[in-house]
């Protein structure tokens, strides 16, 4: 029995030795930035467009960001949130709420990661859809958020969160049908599920992203009984 526990221990040791060493956190956000176009693609797009089927948004750097559905309007100002109804009845958004819409309208922020979070740790290498991904993993709110990047293709796959906005449940959004538009990776499918009971899963399908489009900054604010004013040259 003592030989065979040591002939275990030993295997465990050896199987903890030959275990890859996690890439570091700058390894794999150097890849991921070079698998999506490089900064100097992605530091030209200052505001854009994107589009789907009903729901379109308008995102500036940093992180404004408006969403439309329909008559119905959800927005960022990059300070505070809020919504407006198709009757003009406008509410506060409650915390939290705006990072879906950042996600949709602007996923390649996590290029910034270490401006995104204050601790960012590499994590062993998991797998994915059959697929090794390299895993890093932040501290947020309550608990830590876990990105996923394709060892081979280098680009995020996907986000889970857990403790953003609440410490019992998990959401996830996936990443995927990546597509170039002026010289930068766009993922054209983003998923949003989570474990919250009566949750709701979404699944945006883009269809079409303008960069640089001429924006207002009146688009972001929240609207004082009026409606939100677009403005310049699309």
């Amino acid at each position: 029995m003592r030989r065979l526990s040591g002939c275990l221990f030993c295997c465990l040791l050896l199987g903890a030795a030959q275990a890859p060493k996690p890439r570091s956190v700058d390894e794999v956000l150097q890849a991921y930035i070079q698998a999506v176009g490089g900064m100097p693609a992605i530091d030209k797009i200052n505001t854009r467009e994107v589009r789907g089927r009903g729901l379109t948004y308008y995102w500036q750097r940093p992180n404004k960001v408006l969403q439309i559905h329909k008559k119905e309007k959800t927005g960022y100002d990059g300070s505070s949130g809020w919504t407006s109804s198709r009757k003009k009845k406008v509410k506060h958004l409650a915390r939290g709420a705006e990072l879906p819409l950042e996600m949709d309208a602007n996923p390649l922020r996590y290029v910034r990661l270490k401006d995104l979070y204050s601790e960012v740790n590499p994590a062993p290498r998991e797998t994915l859809d059959s697929k090794p991904m390299d895993v890093l993993v932040a501290p947020n709110n309550l608990g830590a958020t876990k990105l996923y990047f394709d060892a081979a293709s280098h680009l995020l796959s996907n986000v889970e969160e857990t403790g953003e906005t609440s410490a019992y449940f998990t959401t996830s959004t996936e990443f995927t049908d990546y597509r170039p538009v002026d010289g930068v990776q766009f993922p054209f499918r983003i998923k949003h599920s989570t474990t919250e009971p009566g949750g709701e899963s979404e699944d945006f399908r883009v269809t079409k992203v303008i960069d640089n489009v001429d924006l207002k900054p009146q688009v972001f604010s929240k609207p004082l009984g009026g409606t939100v004013i677009f403005g310049g040259k699309r």
